[in-house]
Parts: structure tokens; sequence; C-alpha cells
């Protein structure tokens, strides 16, 4: 009767004992998981992911609830896991916190700039530097934002690979300089705020695309009145030849004969522009000729053989900025000419016909910089004596456009 009385007392002891155990897993299981707060809204955003890239900067964002005091904060980089408390963290392969160089410690709600950053290998495998900290006067009930970043780490080197970070805020800098993985959120020292992240490297994607030397150049000419037609792609309006004179096409000895029917467009993406020039030589009929003004720019002059040209752009063009006349065809007065024959027409321009317009490779009449389409337009002057021989004078001028890339 001793004997089971006995064994009986023990049964109950044990039992009692059993349930205040399990009474009290569960007020620790809930102390420990609320020991610190969770940060909320956190990222860390990259400037790039490419494998064992250098000198990246991550900007660390997260938000405070304003319940605790800020001293110090501390981001961990561990290739297996984010968890806080985990004391096993090793160094993801090939990364490094470069140095301890922060910026951008002013753009969230709670200004960590004045804060003094080190750098530090906290560790359970890899000697990297992989733990940032960044410590100060402790900011009480920090709320909002708090943004920051390093500007100077080295990515993990291998490629599609997952690597974490853990962001721990304390109230006291002293505590965050302490730091080890194995923190414990029971403890009064330990993280007050924390959040785990999830980063990854990534493989590059190379896009390919070809952009070719580019220069398109045609030359047309319209009749008097007739729209132009301004655009880079239509050059089909042909008035073939071009006419100096009166209605019938005669040139007078006292007044100014104007043509302003030739015309070019031209775009190009040259850096350094194209140039237009301009080949051949004056008017003329068998074995005589209108004498060319020459190289120097010159005026109507009555009663003297003239064959001249001025150029001006287009104000209809796109682009009408980005044509100019070369000297000496660049007269100001070029784009107030008048179609025709009459004693105002020229406008006063000057004109001109360079003696290289007969050379291999002519003369120069304008330059167009890289951009969209410009029209050129072609003030051509012709003039005659009262002893100039009779006779259907021509003349052929072939215009070549050619760019500096």
């Amino acid at each position: 009767m001793v004997f089971v009385e006995n064994l009986r007392r023990s049964t109950s002891l044990a039992a009692a004992a059993l349930l205040l155990v399990a009474s009290a897993v569960p007020l620790l299981a809930h102390r420990t998981a609320s020991a610190y707060t969770l940060l909320g809204d956190r990222e860390i955003r990259m400037e790039t992911a490419v494998a064992d890239a250098t000198g990246v900067n991550y900007r660390v964002d997260f938000n405070l609830d304003g319940t605790q005091d800020v001293g110090g904060i501390v981001v961990t980089f561990c290739e297996g896991s984010p968890i806080i408390g985990d004391a096993t963290c090793d160094v993801p392969t090939g990364f490094a916190i470069a140095s301890n160089a922060f910026a951008d410690g002013d753009q969230g709600l709670v200004d960590v700039s004045g804060f003094t950053a080190a750098v530090s290998n906290v560790a359970t495998v890899g000697t990297a530097d992989n733990v940032f900290t960044l410590t100060g006067t402790p900011i009480a009930g920090a709320s909002g934002d708090v943004v920051f970043t390093l500007t100077n780490v080295t990515n993990p080197s291998a490629v599609n690979e997952s690597f974490y970070a853990r962001i721990m805020v304390y109230a006291d800098g002293a505590d965050a300089t302490a730091y080890t993985t194995a923190d414990d959120p029971e403890l009064t020292q330990d993280p007050q705020q924390a959040g785990g992240i999830a980063l990854s490297t990534a493989e590059v994607i190379t896009i390919e695309a070809k952009v070719q030397e580019r220069i398109t150049f045609c030359v047309f000419a319209i009749a008097t009145g007739d729209p132009v037609a301004n655009d880079q792609t239509d050059c089909s309006q042909l008035l073939d030849p071009v006419v100096l004179g009166n209605d019938n096409g005669v040139l007078d000895s006292s007044l100014p004969s104007i043509s302003r029917e030739a015309m070019f467009n031209i775009t190009t993406n040259a850096s350094a522009g194209a140039t237009v020039r301009m080949n051949g030589g004056t008017l003329e009929t068998g074995s005589f000729s209108i004498a060319a003004i020459g190289d120097t720019a010159a005026g109507y002059t009555a009663n003297t053989e003239q064959f001249g040209l001025c150029v001006f752009s287009d104000p209809g063009a796109a682009e009408t900025g980005g044509l100019t006349a070369t000297a000496p065809y660049d007269s100001a007065a070029c784009d107030g000419t008048i179609q025709g024959q009459g004693a105002i027409n020229d406008n006063g321009a000057t004109f001109a016909f360079h003696t290289d317009t007969a050379s291999t490779y002519g003369s120069p009449i304008a330059q167009k910089t890289a951009g969209d389409w410009s029209t050129g337009v072609l003030v051509f002057l012709g003039g005659v004596s009262n002893t100039t021989e009779p006779g259907i004078y021509t003349t052929t001028l072939d215009f070549v456009a050619t760019g500096r890339y």
C-alpha cells in the first residue's frame, strides 16, 4: 500500500510538471516572435545585378513605425538566410562591401546623413566585409522612411544566384557596433526593429541593333507657284531645263534674270555633317560663253555678262537651321529674290560662281548638320551685255552631297 501511494504521488507530480512546461511553451514562443518589430516597406535596390560587378550602388530603404529610438542600423549580407538571429551567415561568394562610403542619407523622412559608417566581417564562412553599420546620436521616436545608399559594393560572382540581407535597427549605436549574427531578439540590447531582404544576381542580355551611316540627297526643280516638295523622299518634280530670262527665256542687258526653281533636299546622320558641292561650268553655246561671276560674290550689273548662284535654306523645311550656305554663295538677301526678269528681282543679293566649280570635285555651296531634312534653294542670276553673241546657252551642273562621319 505504501509503495502504491508513493507511486501515485510521483505520477501526479510528474504530470503537474509536464503541464507546467507545456503551458510555458506558448508564452516563450509568443515572446520570441514579438521581440522585435518587423520593418515595413523595405527594399534594397541594386544598381546592377551583373555578377562580379564592382563599385555598385545598393540603395537601402525601409520604414520605421515611430515607436522606438534609432541610434544604430546594421545591414548584413548572407549567402543562405535572411532570418534575424540565425547564427549561420556565410559571405556570398565574391561579395564585398568595398568601403564605408555611403550617400543619400538625407533622402528619407528620417535623416541619417550625419551618422558614422563602418564596415566589418561578421560571418561563419568568408573573410570579405559583409556588414555595413551606421551609428549616431539616437533619433527619438523616429518615424517614416530611412534611405541611404552603399556606394561601393562588389556583387557576388555567381550568375543568377540568390543572396540575402538582414536589416536591424538599434536604439543605441553601441549595440549596433557590437552586433553578431546570433543577436538574440529577446535581449534588450539587440535589434528593436528588423527585417530580411532577398536579392539576386542575374545574367545580362545583349541586344544588338545596327545604325548605318545615312545620307539622303536629291535635286529637283519646280515651276513657279507649284508646291515645294519639302521632304527628303520626294524629289519627283523636275522642270527641265531651268530657264533664265523673260517669259520667252530671253536675257536682257538692262535687267537681272532670276531663277529660283532648282532645289535640293538633304538629311543625314553624319556626325560632322555633310557638304553639298556643285560641279560644272558656265553657260555656253558653241565656242561662246557668258562670263561666270567668279570667286568673289557680286551683285547684278547692267550691260555685263554674269552667271552666278546664291543659296538659302527654305523656311518650309523641317530643319531650316541645319542647312547653311557656304561663302561666297551665302548672300543674306538671297531669300528675297524674285523669280523671273525685272529691275528688282535680284533684291540686291550677291552671287558667285567659284572657279573650283570646274574642278574635279567642284565647289562647296552648302553645309548640312546631322538631323532632320532641310531644303536648299538654288538661286541663279543671268545677265548679258550688248555685245553678247546670240544663241541658246546651256550648262549642266552636277550636285554632290558627301558626309563626314
